[in-house]
């Protein structure tokens, strides 16, 4: 937009050593963001805008002006996460606005990912002495990965090769043989530990308060679910220290507790809330479903963590039978078929309430310790679901069927 580079053509006979007849124009981000900020004071969903911002950070990012560790460098460095922290601002004040525009927290994972030292740029060797710098902005993907695994954590050029499946280590030049090129990945920015637990700390408690706000914030949410793993490696890299020397059995155990923590920190403080006041909204039930799944534990764990989380599973199954019975009560009142009759059925207006109940079942009976006549009443009860799901739900009335086919067949 106010910044073009100079283009070149096919029909350029310009000679290889010959200087560009126009010297490029400085780049100058504040304008860019300038720019970008009042066409999404007009537009808060463009994805042009959006789109350009996000550009406009990224190649400001990755041209200093200077490949040398020099104070220009550094005080270019130091601008631009001020730059980031800003961006984070501004983000906030747009989801102020709109607590559910999808483009707004796209962008804000992207800022997020590049304080947390994501980008990065490459340096290919290409010789003896020869060491140019690479400077990729497909790298600045906004990725989060393992960024925050702290025991990983890579700090400035401390990257080589044989970490090339950490991030940002990509290949340039996937024609050579095995598809690996020999590269040396570089944070771009640098963070300490305390940095680092400050970003998930803050993000955590934004993604709270806008969940809080809304219940149907399906971005929130969806943010969430990737800041949990994230929040839970900079839990247990603050332990790291004290569990030194600990065999690797204890430190699995360990993890898995701090897993069965967050699951059910999650339940009580957001999940219930969400699904007793919105019941009919999916969004928080979709996010449940996340946590059932993230809080499995692996067949590794000792018996004793299987037992706490079947105990989580049971007090979800109870807190959905007294939803269901809320709901079944409020709905009963007046409402007859055309035969006079009451419908129980209608008296379950909430569909997902018996999804949820049904994953949490079923979940359940996957457990190889539980006795057969326990199983046999969570199987009923299951099925019931599905008989329900059938009556409120009969356009998806076929899965019911295949599912109730499974639950006979388990």
């Amino acid at each position: 937009l106010l910044f073009v580079p100079p283009l070149t053509t096919a029909n350029d006979n310009t000679a290889p050593g010959d200087a560009h007849p126009s010297k490029e124009p400085p780049f100058e981000l504040p304008a860019e963001l300038a720019l970008t900020a009042h066409c999404l004071q007009r537009n808060p969903k463009s994805y042009s805008a959006w789109y350009h911002r996000k550009w406009s950070v990224a190649y400001s990012l990755t041209h200093p002006g200077s490949n040398d560790e020099s104070d220009a460098s550094k005080q270019h460095l130091t601008n631009m996460k001020t730059t980031l922290k800003a961006e984070l601002e501004l983000c906030a004040q747009f989801l102020q606005l709109d607590e559910r525009n999808f483009h707004c927290w796209n962008y804000r994972r992207f800022v997020v990912a590049l304080l947390g030292s994501c980008g990065r740029t490459v340096e290919k060797d290409v010789g003896i002495g020869e060491t140019p710098n690479i400077l990729d902005m497909d790298l600045f993907d906004g990725s989060w990965s393992s960024w925050l695994n702290q025991s990983k954590v890579m700090m400035g050029a401390q990257l080589s090769k044989s970490a090339g499946a950490a991030v940002g280590a990509i290949s340039m030049n996937p024609e050579e043989e095995g598809g690996e090129a020999s590269c040396v990945a570089k944070a771009i920015i640098p963070l300490s530990k305390q940095e680092l637990e400050e970003i998930i700390t803050n993000e955590w408690d934004f993604t709270s308060a806008k969940i809080q706000d809304n219940f149907s914030n399906g971005s929130a949410f969806h943010y969430r679910s990737k800041l949990l793993p994230l929040l839970l490696s900079s839990q247990l890299s603050s332990d790291s220290n004290s569990s030194e020397g600990n065999h690797k059995s204890d430190n699995v155990n360990e993890r898995y507790d701090a897993i069965l923590a967050l699951a059910r920190e999650e339940w009580e403080s957001i999940l219930l809330n969400a699904i007793f006041t919105e019941p009919d909204d999916q969004t928080p039930w979709w996010y449940h479903r996340f946590i059932v799944s993230w809080a499995k534990p692996s067949d590794d764990l000792e018996d004793g963590m299987f037992e706490e989380y079947e105990s989580l599973l049971y007090e979800m199954a109870d807190s959905l039978r007294d939803l269901l019975e809320v709901e079944r009560e409020s709905g009963m009142v007046g409402e007859e078929d055309t035969d006079g009759k009451k419908d129980e059925s209608k008296g379950a207006k909430c569909k997902w309430a018996y999804i949820g109940l049904h994953l949490v079942l079923s979940t359940l009976l996957e457990s190889k310790s539980m006795d057969a006549h326990e199983a046999e009443n969570l199987r009923e009860e299951a099925e019931e679901c599905l008989t329900e799901l059938m009556k409120i739900d009969s356009n998806r009335g076929e899965r019911y069927h295949i599912l109730t086919a499974v639950l006979k067949g388990s």
